[in-house]
């Protein structure tokens, strides 16, 4: 038996065979003399006793030194061993203790050189990080952080109302939202004395545990350049359009007006008229397209109240004719409604311009994870992929005659309700139909912000 259960019992049942056999042989080796075999066994006894003992310190050692090894771990001290057992029948368990030691100081350094590593990453990352726990004590602030709020000074232990109100109100509106969004701030604050200009800022918050607290980590980001240079592409593509279009109904004016002269000067005003009749269809057109770029530049914020759909619903098919998919709304949504009639119908146009049949146009209304979900669906065939990349872009058209306003202008209105548009090809399976694609518009707005 090589358990230390197996030896135990050996050596027990050894022990006992021993002293009896002992006992037996002395009582009866002197019979005569009692005591003298009386004191023999108690010796015999005693030695057995001894030898008793030091097996049972070589199982208390061991057991020890385990006990050690547990403490360590519960300490998270992996710097340790497990010296060599008394007993052979401990060898495994020590091999066993110690190969674990070993992986876990390399896990441990694994892990301290990955923490330096991420350390370093949000140390040196241009994003301000604020984290903050439930009562608005700052935990941690990287050094873009102290850089932007508090002039490169410690921020531990300060309170983020505290530090905001010493700032730009911007920062104290976006983080009091409490929803990701973007903002402008004076350039006066946040260390940008020297600008100009507004600074722009995004703003995303995040929640999440730390040894069973919950904590708040506010993140900034300046995302000035990025629209400075956004905003001056898109100024060159809107001057570009504009000058294109102005040119297109300029040149004929200017040349109508010379034949209006031309035809003032010998007298024929029959003509004239006509000519002159032209230049204001002209001058409309002009006029028209000047206004669908004021309109999407002064769109105002939404004026929101309760939807009522069936009248909704009535107003948008006086305009296009399309299916209803599914029964007609029943919850609580409020929205700017004309607004959102106004990108619908604008939606309804694109999906009749395609080429899609009547039947092939449909309207759906659904809820989902908390958003009121309205798609139209059609089956024009679809959009090419670089088309789906750039149809939500101000001023982008594939039409002939278009401004490019129409979908630009409903993603506008979409986000100024807090919600997102997206534009997907879709398979038809409607045998009925020619096309088997589709294009389907998805606007998602939150049923309450």
């Amino acid at each position: 038996m090589n358990s230390i259960t197996g030896r135990f019992f050996t050596f027990a049942l050894v022990s006992m065979t021993t002293m009896l056999l002992s006992a037996m042989y002395l009582l009866n080796l002197y019979t005569q003399q009692p005591a003298i075999a009386c004191v023999l066994a108690v010796v015999l006894v005693f030695l057995m006793l001894m030898v008793s003992m030091k097996f049972a310190k070589l199982i208390a050692r061991d057991i020890k030194s385990l006990e050690i090894a547990l403490f360590n771990i519960t300490d998270a001290n992996f710097t340790v061993s497990v010296p060599p057992p008394k007993l052979p029948e401990m060898q495994a368990i020590r091999e066993r203790l110690n190969q674990s030691f070993s992986e876990l100081r390399d896990q441990r350094q694994s892990i301290y050189q990955k923490e330096l590593l991420l350390d370093k990453v949000i140390e040196t990352s241009p994003m301000a990080m604020l984290l903050s726990n439930t009562s608005g004590v700052l935990i941690f602030a990287n050094a873009a952080a102290r850089h932007l709020f508090n002039r490169g000074k410690k921020m531990e232990g300060l309170e983020l109302s505290e530090v905001l109100k010493k700032n730009d109100p911007g920062f104290i509106g976006a983080v009091a939202e409490a929803r990701e969004t973007f903002f402008s701030v004076d350039p006066s604050t946040g260390g940008h004395e020297t600008d100009v200009t507004d600074r722009n800022y995004h703003y995303s918050l995040g929640r999440f545990s730390i040894d069973n607290q919950e904590h708040n980590l506010h993140l900034f980001k300046d995302v000035s350049r990025e629209i400075n240079r956004q905003e001056v592409s898109t100024w060159k593509k809107t001057i570009k359009v504009i000058s294109h279009e102005l040119n297109n109904s300029l040149a004929p004016i200017s040349s109508m007006a010379h034949s209006c002269q031309l035809l003032l000067a010998r007298g024929d005003h029959e003509r004239l008229d006509g000519v002159l009749k032209r230049i204001e269809v002209g001058v409309m057109g002009l006029h028209d397209f000047i206004q669908r770029y004021a309109t999407f530049a002064r769109l105002p914020q939404p004026n929101k109240a309760a939807v009522s759909w069936a009248s909704f619903m009535q107003s948008l098919r006086d305009h296009y004719s399309f299916e209803l998919k599914g029964s007609c709304p029943d919850w609580q949504f409020e929205a700017d409604t004309g607004q959102l009639h106004q990108a619908l119908v604008n939606i309804l146009k694109n999906a009749h311009e395609t080429g899609s049949p009547i039947t092939g146009i449909s309207l759906a209304v659904t809820q989902h994870a908390g958003n009121t979900v309205i798609e139209v669906t059609d089956a024009g065939g679809g959009m090419s992929s670089e088309v789906l990349g750039k149809a939500l872009l101000p001023f982008y058209s594939t039409k002939q005659l278009g401004s490019g306003i129409g979908l630009a202008l409903c993603r506008e209105i979409v986000d100024a309700h807090h919600g997102h548009m997206r534009l997907v090809n879709v398979k038809l399976d409607d045998a009925s139909l020619t096309q088997s694609q589709g294009l389907r518009v998805s606007i998602a707005i939150p049923n309450s912000v």
